[in-house]
């Protein structure tokens, strides 16, 4: 199975594919909580995220997430100085992230991203140590 494939084959199982598609692209200004409320129930809900990310949609709720949601996680990446893999790593970790943050089980979030736990406590562990130097520098 090729790697498109693979990143598409999620839709199918999508909520968002039996909700009115006007709902996930609302107006500037409009809120985005419905869409919202449609991702967080979702079980494809991380691999939605992922091909926002990787794709670099710029319209839209993906995966619980609006377009400023996703260039947060996004622009943390000093994507010019690295390694292609290492960004694609931190950027995978940055979506981990954001969904370990709407308080789903690490288990849940691996098997989302099909990677191992470990991967997720290893994320987590590193945004601490981060938020503890940060501490630590402004203190």
């Amino acid at each position: 199975m090729s790697e498109i494939d693979v990143d598409e084959g999620w839709r199918d199982q999508a909520l968002c594919a039996q909700t009115d598609p006007e709902t996930f692209f609302p107006e500037k200004g409009s809120s985005s909580a419905d869409a919202k409320r449609v991702c967080d129930s979702c079980d494809v809900r991380a691999q939605c995220l992922r091909y926002a990310l990787r794709n670099g949609e710029r319209f839209g709720i993906w995966g619980g997430l609006s377009v400023s949601e996703r260039d947060r996680i996004t622009s943390a990446l000093p994507g010019q100085r690295l390694g292609l893999a290492r960004a694609r790593r931190q950027t995978r970790d940055q979506a981990i992230l954001a969904m370990v943050d709407t308080e789903v089980g690490a288990p849940v979030v691996a098997a989302s991203f099909g990677v191992s736990d470990q991967t997720v406590y290893r994320a987590i562990k590193a945004r601490r140590a981060r938020e503890r130097e940060r501490l630590a520098n402004t203190g």
